[in-house]
């Protein structure tokens, strides 16, 4: 019958009714429980991830406020930002995702916070850089001009752009010292994982520098030859983990970094030059230039009292010696090498000795009398030439390009040690003279030396009007155009130069324009034997 009920089967439902029904009580009393507990770690997660991501503002904060140049900041610091910036975004993808994680991660997510919020009270935050004096084992003098240099190399070391970087300066103004506590300093910054040294020098030897860098990275040659030496070194370089400084000291000839084996375009390098002048960093195409400047005469003056053994309270009863003393100091012209052996040659000496030094030091470091800059195309097989011959006829040492080599030297110096060695510049300053940048490099390096050197300069105005060099009218104004178009208006080189130009034309000269140019020349000669005692050259 349809209306019939089957009670056995009835009977055997109930039951299973029951159990489901108590199954679904239970995973709803299971689930609300879950939830529960879901909400309160989420508070926690979401309490530690607002402490987290304070605490990490806060590190900036004080990470931005240290001083890279004075203090080192401690590697810990950057792990737990590395951390930190990771886990952040972590913790707020879990928040979006909640219900779909299970316990363990949630437990395992807050210990990970909870740990690294505890972990952010550095000790300590950052360490004191020691001085440059330190990393030179008490050879640098901390000046303010030697810490300048050792700022912009480092800056220049720091620099992704820059693989050739030259510090350069004359001769004895403490170079090679300079850049060994650069290596130093680089390496407990842990910049570099070694620096490697190798000298260059005027006799260029392929084979010494390979030497010289092999025993530094501990690289045994299976090859004698320098193109296979050259090849070990490379590879050894580029399988490095971490980079490597490496130093070419000295550098006064043109060579290729890569016939020693150093790349010159690697990551895992970077190649240090030192030389006497910017013209030596251009050969080797340096990305950025340093220039050590001589000590200021308040830095050489305590520098000469340290290696001379004098003191303040010595001069002070002896105003003599005083004079004689500081005279002494300054004639050095700031370079720490004449410095330190003069003051100790004159150490505990009577003052006939400190003035017999002071003579010959107003005299010695002349080795020209007289050097010339002019441009050759305009003036070399006419005016200068004429000049040359007749300051040469006259008794004066005089350097003209390569003619004023043909006395004897057996190496030719480098402009740049020319111009220093010289008593008198003149100047030739004709309607192309400001075309060349050599000659324009040759005006400042003579202004310089004008005023560190107490040099004489004398400009001669050949067929051009000082009025258009001052105000850049006519030939000058197109060069010096053309120079800003090439290295940009306000490049610090052609603001040099527009410098140069200007204060050479404010100097006593003589100006030629028309009559017979060996009467003119004659002068000139005349007027140098009327000072020929203050050209005088001595040994000391």
């Amino acid at each position: 019958m349809a209306g019939n009920i089957n009670y056995s089967v009835l009977r055997m439902a109930v039951p299973m009714f029951g159990r489901a029904i108590r199954m679904v009580y239970q995973e709803v009393n299971e689930n609300k429980y879950v939830s529960n507990w879901i909400g309160e770690v989420f508070k926690d997660v979401e309490t530690e991830k607002k402490r987290l991501i304070s605490n990490r503002d806060l590190v900036r904060v004080r990470l931005e406020a240290t001083d890279h140049k004075t203090d080192m900041v401690s590697d810990d610091v950057f792990l737990w930002l590395k951390e930190a910036d990771i886990l952040i975004p972590e913790v707020e993808n879990l928040t979006l995702q909640v219900r779909r994680r299970q316990w363990n991660e949630f437990r395992k997510l807050l210990k990970k916070i909870t740990t690294l919020n505890m972990k952010c009270d550095f000790q300590p935050f950052s360490i004191p850089i020691p001085s440059l004096e330190h990393f030179s084992s008490g050879n640098i003098v901390s000046f303010k001009s030697r810490e300048k240099a050792s700022d912009q190399l480092l800056v220049a070391l720091q620099d992704d752009n820059s693989s050739i970087i030259g510090l350069y300066g004359r001769q004895g103004s403490g170079k090679t010292t300079l850049v060994k506590a650069m290596g130093e300093k680089v390496k407990f910054l842990k910049m570099f994982s070694k620096v490697v040294f190798a000298t260059v020098s005027q006799n260029l030897n392929i084979r010494t520098m390979q030497e010289e860098i092999a025993d530094s990275l501990d690289i045994r040659f299976d090859k004698n030859s320098e193109a296979g030496r050259a090849r070990r070194i490379f590879s050894t370089i580029e399988s490095m983990i971490r980079p490597i400084l490496v130093i070419f000291d000295d550098v006064q000839v043109k060579f290729d970094p890569e016939d020693v084996g150093v790349p010159c375009k690697s990551n895992r390098c970077k190649i240090l030059v030192t030389a006497r002048c910017q013209q030596e960093c251009d050969l080797m195409y340096c990305q950025r230039d340093v220039q050590l400047d001589p000590l200021s005469k308040e830095e050489a003056w305590i520098l000469f009292e340290k290696h001379s053994g004098i003191h303040d309270e010595d001069c002070s009863s002896s105003p003599d010696l005083s004079n004689v003393a500081r005279e002494v100091a300054f004639e050095c012209e700031g370079v720490p090498r004449l410095i330190k052996d003069v003051a100790s040659s004159l150490r505990n000496k009577p003052i006939d000795e400190w003035k017999a030094s002071l003579d010959s030091l107003k005299h010695s470091m002349a080795k020209w009398k007289i050097f010339l800059s002019f441009r050759g195309e305009d003036t070399r097989y006419a005016f200068t030439g004429s000049l040359y011959q007749s300051l040469c006829q006259g008794g004066f040492k005089t350097f003209m390009d390569d003619g004023g080599l043909q006395t004897g030297d057996q190496t030719s110096p480098s402009l740049l040690n020319v111009i220093e060695a010289s008593r008198l510049s003149i100047i030739v300053l004709s309607e192309n003279y400001a075309n060349s940048t050599r000659c324009l490099d040759e005006l400042v390096k003579i202004l310089e030396c004008k005023k560190l050197k107490k040099q004489l300069v004398w400009p001669i105005f050949y067929k051009v009007e000082p009025s258009d060099i001052r105000n850049m009218r006519k030939c000058y104004g197109k060069d010096m155009a053309r120079h800003e178009n090439i290295f940009g208006v306000d490049s610090e080189r052609v603001q040099k130069w527009k410098s140069a130009l200007g204060e050479v034309c404010n100097l006593s000269g003589m100006a030629y324009s028309i009559g017979y140019e060996y009467e003119f020349i004659q002068k000139i000669v005349e007027h140098a034997n009327d000072i020929r005692s203050r050209l005088q050259i001595r040994n000391i």
